[in-house]
């Protein structure tokens, strides 16, 4: 989580938002990209480059029970698989409830988000958004999970989404351009969440 609380997260915090974090529950190896830049530990919510299965309802449980004790919270924000569960989360949040759990949702090098029995990605279909909210979609053009930050982009409302390239790997880029950039996409999706 150190990565996460550079650059991009202060920029955010510079402008008054304030974070909780959240590891997942199974210690992992890091990812190819951040061996070497990061010290461990290191957290997946649910074994990586398999379909989940059952792990995932033990991730949605383990991190609703996180929220109900120290949120609510206006907004998620997640980083590769972290993304992908907090997708899960607003999804089965809105079919269980009728209502959002978060009134905007920011996925970073999103990961593929699996239907709630986690054995099968989730498929879109045209015309059909499973969330309604304001999103910020932040991927990298060279990210090996490319393709799955686009598709989750593309389960969006799209009149509510935001989508900024940032043109490198399976990262979030420190440089100034970018996190301006980023910045900027996360304050017009949490603008737009106000306006709701």
């Amino acid at each position: 989580m150190k990565l996460a609380k550079c650059g991009l997260a202060q920029h955010l915090a510079g402008k008054g938002h304030s974070f909780t974090y959240i590891n997942g529950r199974l210690d992992s190896e890091p990812e190819p990209e951040l061996k070497g830049v990061m010290d461990p530990p290191f957290y997946n919510h649910y074994p990586r480059n398999t379909a989940p299965g059952e792990d995932l309802a033990h991730a949605i449980e383990h991190t609703m029970r996180i929220i109900e004790k120290q949120g609510p919270f206006d907004a998620v924000m997640g980083f590769s698989q972290g993304a992908a569960l907090a997708f899960s989360l607003l999804v089965n949040h809105a079919k269980t409830h009728g209502v959002p759990l978060f009134k905007a949702a920011v996925f970073i090098c999103g990961a593929p988000p699996y239907e709630p029995s986690g054995r099968e990605q989730i498929k879109s279909t045209p015309g059909e958004y499973l969330v309604k909210i304001p999103t910020a979609h932040i991927v990298g053009k060279q990210d090996r999970l490319y393709d799955a930050g686009v598709h989750l982009y593309g389960l969006c409302e799209p009149s509510k989404a935001e989508f900024y390239d940032h043109g490198s790997r399976h990262m979030i880029p420190f440089d100034a351009k970018n996190t301006e950039a980023m910045v900027a996409s996360i304050e017009k999706t949490i603008e737009r969440a106000t306006k709701e």
